[in-house]
Protein backbone atom coordinates (compact mmCIF):
# COMPACT_ATOMS: atom_id res chain seq x y z
CA UNK A 1 0.00 0.00 0.00
CA UNK A 2 2.86 2.53 1.10
CA UNK A 3 4.65 1.58 -2.43
CA UNK A 4 1.61 2.05 -4.37
CA UNK A 5 1.12 5.45 -2.63
CA UNK A 6 4.41 6.56 -3.05
CA UNK A 7 4.29 6.14 -6.64
CA UNK A 8 1.40 7.52 -7.03
CA UNK A 9 2.90 11.01 -5.65
CA UNK A 10 5.82 10.89 -7.68
CA UNK A 11 3.46 10.29 -11.04
CA UNK A 12 1.40 13.53 -9.82
CA UNK A 13 4.65 15.49 -9.26
CA UNK A 14 6.03 14.58 -12.36
CA UNK A 15 2.73 15.38 -14.56
CA UNK A 16 2.70 18.66 -12.34
CA UNK A 17 6.11 19.87 -13.41
CA UNK A 18 5.22 18.71 -16.86
CA UNK A 19 2.68 21.81 -17.35
CA UNK A 20 3.06 23.97 -20.35
CA UNK A 21 4.67 27.63 -19.44
CA UNK A 22 3.75 30.32 -21.87
CA UNK A 23 4.79 34.06 -21.66
CA UNK A 24 3.37 36.59 -24.23
CA UNK A 25 4.28 40.29 -23.65
CA UNK A 26 3.41 44.16 -24.66
CA UNK A 27 5.76 45.34 -25.95
CA UNK A 28 6.89 41.71 -28.01
CA UNK A 29 10.44 40.58 -28.27
CA UNK A 30 10.47 41.18 -24.28
CA UNK A 31 13.49 39.00 -21.93
CA UNK A 32 12.42 36.51 -20.10
CA UNK A 33 15.33 35.79 -17.38
CA UNK A 34 15.15 33.20 -14.16
CA UNK A 35 16.25 35.09 -11.31
CA UNK A 36 18.03 33.56 -8.14
CA UNK A 37 16.25 34.42 -5.09
CA UNK A 38 19.53 34.37 -3.02
CA UNK A 39 21.94 36.28 -5.13
CA UNK A 40 19.37 38.13 -7.76
CA UNK A 41 21.56 36.48 -10.17
CA UNK A 42 19.66 36.45 -14.27
CA UNK A 43 19.67 33.33 -15.99
CA UNK A 44 18.33 34.46 -19.40
CA UNK A 45 15.75 32.12 -20.75
CA UNK A 46 14.63 33.52 -23.97
CA UNK A 47 12.78 35.99 -25.49
CA UNK A 48 8.53 36.72 -25.97
CA UNK A 49 6.49 35.00 -26.89
CA UNK A 50 8.78 32.49 -24.79
CA UNK A 51 6.94 28.84 -24.27
CA UNK A 52 8.28 26.34 -22.60
CA UNK A 53 7.36 23.71 -19.65
CA UNK A 54 7.82 24.31 -15.74
CA UNK A 55 10.11 21.07 -15.43
CA UNK A 56 12.30 23.05 -18.15
CA UNK A 57 12.43 26.31 -16.57
CA UNK A 58 12.97 24.98 -12.77
CA UNK A 59 15.24 22.43 -13.20
CA UNK A 60 17.05 21.36 -10.22
CA UNK A 61 15.38 24.16 -8.09
CA UNK A 62 15.01 23.56 -4.66
CA UNK A 63 12.84 25.76 -2.87
CA UNK A 64 9.82 25.26 -4.84
CA UNK A 65 9.18 29.08 -6.34
CA UNK A 66 10.21 30.10 -9.64
CA UNK A 67 11.11 34.04 -9.88
CA UNK A 68 11.00 35.34 -13.83
CA UNK A 69 11.67 38.80 -14.95
CA UNK A 70 10.23 39.81 -17.53
CA UNK A 71 12.11 43.18 -19.00
CA UNK A 72 13.06 45.09 -22.12
CA UNK A 73 15.13 48.38 -22.08
CA UNK A 74 12.95 51.40 -21.51
CA UNK A 75 10.01 49.47 -19.58
CA UNK A 76 9.50 48.76 -16.08
CA UNK A 77 10.14 45.56 -15.62
CA UNK A 78 7.29 42.78 -14.68
CA UNK A 79 8.14 40.10 -12.04
CA UNK A 80 6.08 37.21 -11.33
CA UNK A 81 6.60 34.80 -8.23
CA UNK A 82 5.02 30.84 -9.47
CA UNK A 83 5.47 27.77 -7.57
CA UNK A 84 7.38 25.01 -9.50
CA UNK A 85 4.21 22.24 -8.88
CA UNK A 86 1.88 24.58 -10.00
CA UNK A 87 -1.12 21.91 -11.09
CA UNK A 88 -1.98 23.50 -14.37
CA UNK A 89 -0.47 25.00 -17.73
CA UNK A 90 1.03 28.62 -17.00
CA UNK A 91 0.16 30.86 -19.52
CA UNK A 92 0.39 34.54 -18.52
CA UNK A 93 0.71 38.09 -20.24
CA UNK A 94 3.01 40.99 -19.07
CA UNK A 95 2.00 44.18 -19.89
CA UNK A 96 4.90 46.36 -19.25
CA UNK A 97 5.20 50.08 -18.27
CA UNK A 98 6.96 52.65 -19.90
CA UNK A 99 9.73 54.29 -17.35
CA UNK A 100 8.56 57.46 -16.33
CA UNK A 101 11.78 59.44 -17.92
CA UNK A 102 10.99 57.69 -21.32
CA UNK A 103 6.99 58.56 -20.97
CA UNK A 104 7.98 62.09 -19.99
CA UNK A 105 9.81 62.55 -23.25
CA UNK A 106 7.48 61.01 -25.31
CA UNK A 107 4.95 62.83 -23.87
CA UNK A 108 7.00 66.33 -24.47
CA UNK A 109 7.85 65.46 -28.05
CA UNK A 110 4.26 65.34 -28.76
CA UNK A 111 3.26 68.45 -27.04
CA UNK A 112 5.80 70.38 -29.26
CA UNK A 113 5.12 68.71 -32.31
CA UNK A 114 1.04 70.19 -31.40
CA UNK A 115 2.28 73.57 -30.40
CA UNK A 116 4.37 73.63 -33.71
CA UNK A 117 0.57 72.78 -35.63
CA UNK A 118 -1.10 75.37 -33.59
CA UNK A 119 1.63 78.20 -34.54
CA UNK A 120 0.54 77.05 -38.46
CA UNK A 121 -2.61 77.56 -37.81
CA UNK A 122 -2.54 81.43 -36.33
CA UNK A 123 0.05 82.38 -39.18
CA UNK A 124 -3.09 81.60 -41.84
CA UNK A 125 -5.47 83.22 -38.76
CA UNK A 126 -7.27 79.93 -38.18
CA UNK A 127 -8.03 81.18 -34.51
CA UNK A 128 -10.90 78.38 -33.80
CA UNK A 129 -8.92 75.29 -34.54
CA UNK A 130 -6.18 76.69 -33.04
CA UNK A 131 -7.47 77.73 -29.44
CA UNK A 132 -9.43 73.84 -29.71
CA UNK A 133 -6.14 72.62 -29.94
CA UNK A 134 -4.76 74.44 -27.05
CA UNK A 135 -7.84 73.27 -24.66
CA UNK A 136 -7.45 69.56 -25.40
CA UNK A 137 -3.50 70.42 -24.98
CA UNK A 138 -4.53 71.99 -21.13
CA UNK A 139 -6.17 68.84 -20.16
CA UNK A 140 -3.47 66.64 -21.24
CA UNK A 141 -0.71 69.48 -19.85
CA UNK A 142 -2.50 71.53 -17.28
CA UNK A 143 0.88 73.18 -15.50
CA UNK A 144 2.55 73.78 -18.69
CA UNK A 145 2.77 77.40 -18.75
CA UNK A 146 3.22 77.44 -23.06
CA UNK A 147 -0.18 76.48 -23.44
CA UNK A 148 -1.27 79.44 -21.48
CA UNK A 149 0.97 82.34 -23.67
CA UNK A 150 -0.30 80.63 -26.61
CA UNK A 151 -4.43 80.95 -25.73
CA UNK A 152 -3.11 84.50 -24.44
CA UNK A 153 -1.70 85.49 -28.18
CA UNK A 154 -4.39 84.28 -30.44
CA UNK A 155 -7.01 85.80 -27.80
CA UNK A 156 -4.73 89.06 -28.48
CA UNK A 157 -4.64 88.59 -32.00
CA UNK A 158 -8.45 88.35 -31.82
CA UNK A 159 -8.36 91.90 -30.16
CA UNK A 160 -10.12 90.58 -27.33
CA UNK A 161 -7.15 91.93 -24.73
CA UNK A 162 -9.02 91.41 -21.34
CA UNK A 163 -8.84 87.74 -22.02
CA UNK A 164 -5.72 87.49 -22.85
CA UNK A 165 -4.35 89.50 -20.04
CA UNK A 166 -6.15 86.49 -18.05
CA UNK A 167 -3.79 83.76 -19.81
CA UNK A 168 -0.99 85.68 -20.19
CA UNK A 169 -1.45 85.85 -15.96
CA UNK A 170 -2.47 82.27 -15.84
CA UNK A 171 1.19 81.28 -17.78
CA UNK A 172 2.90 83.49 -15.51
CA UNK A 173 1.71 81.55 -12.35
CA UNK A 174 2.55 78.84 -13.53
CA UNK A 175 6.31 79.85 -14.59
CA UNK A 176 7.57 83.05 -13.33
CA UNK A 177 10.51 82.80 -15.36
CA UNK A 178 8.03 82.63 -18.55
CA UNK A 179 9.99 85.72 -19.60
CA UNK A 180 7.54 86.46 -23.03
CA UNK A 181 4.17 86.17 -20.79
CA UNK A 182 5.76 88.64 -17.98
CA UNK A 183 6.51 91.19 -20.85
CA UNK A 184 2.81 90.53 -22.23
CA UNK A 185 1.13 90.72 -19.10
CA UNK A 186 2.85 94.30 -18.39
CA UNK A 187 2.33 95.43 -21.64
CA UNK A 188 -1.72 94.91 -21.18
CA UNK A 189 -1.97 95.96 -17.81
CA UNK A 190 -0.33 99.35 -18.53
CA UNK A 191 -1.22 100.25 -22.31
CA UNK A 192 -4.71 99.34 -21.80
CA UNK A 193 -5.14 100.11 -18.08
CA UNK A 194 -6.06 96.17 -17.28
CA UNK A 195 -4.21 96.20 -13.59
CA UNK A 196 -7.56 95.19 -11.83
CA UNK A 197 -8.76 93.05 -14.75
CA UNK A 198 -8.92 89.90 -13.74
CA UNK A 199 -12.19 87.70 -15.70
CA UNK A 200 -12.02 83.93 -16.12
Amino acid sequence: MKTRLVLCLFMNISLLHAGEFIINSSPKDCEVSLVDANTGKKSVLGKTPYESTIEQVAGGLENGTLQIEVHKPGFIPYHIALPTTIGADVKLFANLEIEKDIKMNQDFDLLVGDLFDVLRMVRVKDYQNSFKKLEKLEKKFPHFSIIFEMKGMISYLKKNYKEALNFYRKSFGLNPKNREAYKMKVYLEKKFKLVGSNEN
